[in-house]
């Protein structure tokens, strides 16, 4: 996870030397494998391949979010290109860990996705991957068991946090969090002896005197780097003391004491052999071809830097074939060579391009006004061909220049005139929507007045209706007072007249039984007409007498004044009340009154 070669600050104490077309870079190496067969590769896609067929075919499958990390490493062992196949695989665990709701990788997911971007140079998306796994960490419940464990990898994150905001360029943070990994680690050796300290203390030793190196304080860097190369550790670590020597180098060499310079290049050049690290001896031989130009031997600083050409071009490492580039073309001019010094110049030109067209570094503009400032000045110490084809790129510039401003002209008036039609149409929209609102104001207003005359005319209405059934109700009190007035009379009378008697007595009562339901149905459909419907459609086994109960219920009528109506017994009108409950499903504490009048 960290790198401890400081390749920032050996760029940039190198370029110091001279002030022809190059400044100082603060970049991540970006490792790029080449695509060609080998059999490192078909392992991997044999493993790729393996992984894939182990993945289940069930959605709700833990392993499967393990696998696909596992598939995202074998993808990111070839390098950058493979990065979009490592990132979707990362992907899906992440997605098919919320989707399951299972958190146990989450931690390990963002950890290959900041390994990922650290490998092509974005640090502020690693960035927010580590303070995502500090997080975790965070809310990860402690207990003696785990303490340890956990403080360790607090130890490797406050590392790794430092060395993406010194890639950044923020060596004020990249110092508080190697300063909190240094105090973190005595903590946890003290409380587990078998935790490699020593080894953390190299790196991290190693890391704050590139910091103190960027910042041209030789002195403390010098002394960090030789505290890291002092660290006794219990197992050599090669590749570390590589990154060191080649860190005192830059020290000397700074320092312009050339012959210890080339004897600690040296010694990290021997090592990197042995371990055959191309990509990093190609970082030392930029550093040994820099150090021949500057004691003058400019034909073996060009053999040398041809080497650091060589062996960037098998690890596609850009920025290293950029820096290489560079060197030489500043040698071949110093030999006269001018046509292999614009060559390399070309060649340096287009790899800080591509370098920039991905994203990889970002410079302020001064550097770039600078770096433009000292290209227009070596090129014009070239041949005198140049000048004329200079003076054309000049003039096509001016004229690239003045199209610009003619074409921003007209974008600035046209963006006025839509301006102003904007705002007319706004104004417009505006007054429609006034228009409208007043528009609803009186609709609403309309709805109001209709709503209030419907339930006016619907109150009347029922007034009317109430009147009528109290009318039917006096009509036959007054008729069964008749009737039993006739009764009376019948036992008076003689036997001839009796039947003649009841014989009346029948016709009214069954005249007055049609004719006060049919009056009253015909007025309650008038002010209720859609009473029926609803209540036959919820209740369709209804009979007609139950119906009339339901109307008259309805009206909030009294079993008397039902059975004034109906000429039914009080007593027949509660048992054909207690059926109607029954019927329409009611609980003991439902209202059968209020459940009709809501229908």
């Amino acid at each position: 996870m960290v790198n401890l070669d400081f390749k920032a600050s050996n760029v940039q104490l190198k370029m110091q030397h001279f002030t022809t077309i190059f400044r100082p870079f603060f970049l991540l190496l970006v490792f790029v494998i080449f695509s060609f067969p080998s059999f490192a590769n078909m392992t991997a896609d044999k493993n790729i391949d393996s992984l894939k067929n182990q993945i289940t075919r069930f959605e709700n499958d833990t392993s499967n979010i393990h696998i696909n990390i596992l598939i995202s490493k074998e993808f990111s062992n070839f390098g950058i290109t493979e990065f979009d196949s490592a990132l979707f695989y990362l992907n899906k665990a992440m997605q098919l860990s919320e989707k399951l709701k299972y958190d146990q990788w989450i931690y390990d997911i963002y950890n290959e996705h900041s390994i990922l971007f650290i490998a092509s140079g974005n640090f502020s998306m690693a960035l927010e991957d580590y303070f995502k796994m500090l997080n975790l960490l965070d809310e990860t419940p402690k207990n003696e068991n785990n303490k340890t464990e956990i403080q360790k990898k607090y130890n490797t994150l406050y590392i790794a946090i430092g060395t993406c905001y010194f890639k950044m360029g923020n060596n004020a943070k990249a110092l508080d969090y190697y300063d909190k990994s240094l105090v973190l680690a005595d903590s946890v050796y003290k409380s587990d002896t078998s935790f490699n300290i020593n080894l953390y203390q190299m790196i991290i030793n190693n890391n704050i005197g590139s910091v103190y190196l960027t910042n041209y304080d030789l002195e403390s860097a010098e002394s960090y780097f030789e505290k890291a190369l002092n660290v006794k550790l219990r197992e050599v670590n090669q590749s570390n003391n590589s990154s060191i020597y080649n860190n005192l180098g830059i020290i000397y060499k700074s320092k312009e004491d050339y012959p210890k310079a080339f004897e600690f290049y040296d010694k990290s050049l021997k090592i990197r052999e042995v371990l055959n690290d191309t990509a990093g001896m190609a970082q030392v031989y930029n550093n040994l071809g820099d150090c021949y130009y500057l004691v003058g031997d400019y034909k073996k600083s060009i053999e040398i830097l041809n080497k650091a050409l060589l062996y960037s071009k098998i690890k596609s490492n850009l920025y290293s074939q950029m820096i290489a580039t560079g060197f030489l073309t500043r040698s071949f001019e110093q030999l006269g060579d001018y046509k292999q010094s614009l060559e390399m110049q070309r060649l340096y030109k287009q790899l800080n391009d591509s370098i920039n067209s991905n994203g990889q570094i970002e410079l302020s503009a001064k550097l770039e006004l600078q770096y433009l400032f000292e290209k227009q000045e070596r090129e014009n110490k070239l041949a005198q061909d140049l000048i004329l084809a200079e003076k054309q790129s000049k003039m096509l510039l001016f004229m690239i220049i003045s199209v610009i401003l003619l074409f921003s002209f007209i974008i600035v008036v046209l963006l006025n005139l839509n301006q102003k039609n904007k705002i007319k149409r706004n104004k417009l929209l505006q007054e429609s929507l006034i228009l409208e609102s007043k528009n609803l104001i009186l609709e609403k207003q309309n709805l109001e007045l209709e709503k209030n005359n419907l339930e006016q005319e619907l109150d009347f209405r029922n007034k009317e209706l109430a009147t009528h059934v109290m009318y039917l109700i006096k009509k036959n009190e007054f008729i069964s007072s008749i009737s039993e007035k006739l009764l009376a009379i019948n036992k008076l009378v003689s036997v001839e007249n009796k039947k003649w008697v009841q014989g009346i007595i029948r016709e009214m009562k069954s005249n007055v039984d049609n004719t006060v339901w049919s009056e009253f149905e015909l007025r309650f459909q008038q002010v209720h007409g859609d009473f029926y419907n609803k209540l036959l459609e919820k209740f369709p086994d209804l009979t007609p007498n139950e119906k009339k109960i339901c109307a008259f219920l309805s009206l909030n009528m009294t079993t008397k004044d039902i059975s004034s109506i109906t000429f039914q017994s009080a007593k027949s009108i509660q048992v054909a009340r207690t059926r109607l409950r029954k019927r329409l499903g009611l609980k003991p504490d439902e209202n059968l009154i209020s459940f009709l009048q809501q229908l």
